[in-house]
C-alpha cells in the first residue's frame, strides 16, 4: 500500500501541472496605447497625383506660414491604441486650428489605412478640417511617429501642399501606392 501512496504522491504534482491553467496559455497581448506629440515643419508641394512638385515648394511654405493658414510649427498630438495580435486599431489627432483667429483645439478621429510595415491612419477631408487630409503613422516597434497634413488647394492651382513632422516622411503618393498593393 505504501508503494501506491508513494506513486500517487509523486504523480499528483505532475497531474496538477497538466490540468492547472497555465499563466501563459491563451494570454492575449494587451493593446499598445500611446500618446505622441510632433511638430509640423517640413513643407513640400505635391501634384494632384500626389507626386512631388519641387517647383512649388516655396509657394507652399509661404502659404502654410500665413496667419490664415498657420501649419508651419503646429504641434500635433496623436493618441493611439493598437492591438498587434488582433490588429484592432484606433487613433485621434488633436491640434490647434490653423485657420482660427482665436485659440481653438481641433480633434480628428483617424481610420486605419492597412499599409504594410507601419501602423498608418488617416482622415480625408474631416469635418474639423475639410480642406485637408490628416495622416499619422508609427513603426511596428511603436517608434518614429510621423504626422503629415495634405492641404488641398483649388484645382486651378495645380498643386497641393504637404507638411510633415519628418523630412523623410513618405510622399502622399507613397501612401496611395502602398494602399493599392495591400
Amino acid at each position: 500500500m505504501s508503494n501506491k501512496l508513494a506513486i500517487l504522491a509523486a504523480a499528483l504534482p505532475l497531474a496538477l501541472a497538466f490540468h492547472a491553467p497555465s499563466a501563459h496559455a491563451d494570454d492575449a497581448a494587451a493593446p499598445v496605447t500611446g500618446k505622441v506629440t510632433v511638430t509640423l515643419n517640413y513643407v513640400r508641394a505635391v501634384k494632384e497625383t500626389g507626386s512631388p512638385d519641387p517647383a512649388h515648394d516655396k509657394d507652399c511654405t509661404d502659404q502654410l506660414k500665413k496667419p490664415t493658414s498657420k501649419y508651419v510649427g503646429m504641434p500635433v498630438t496623436t493618441e493611439y491604441s493598437i492591438d498587434p495580435k488582433t490588429l484592432i486599431e484606433s487613433a485621434t489627432s488633436s491640434f490647434p486650428s490653423p485657420v482660427a483667429t482665436q485659440p481653438l483645439q481641433l480633434s480628428v478621429k483617424l481610420s486605419p489605412l492597412g499599409i504594410a510595415s507601419v501602423y498608418a491612419f488617416g482622415a480625408f477631408r474631416p469635418a474639423a478640417l475639410p480642406q485637408a487630409y490628416v495622416l499619422f503613422q508609427v513603426g511596428l516597434d511603436f517608434k518614429n511617429a510621423v504626422s503629415t497634413f495634405l492641404v488641398l488647394n483649388p484645382a486651378s492651382t495645380g498643386y497641393n501642399c504637404s507638411i510633415s513632422s519628418s523630412k523623410s516622411a513618405p510622399a502622399v503618393a507613397d501612401f496611395a501606392a502602398q494602399a493599392k498593393q495591400d
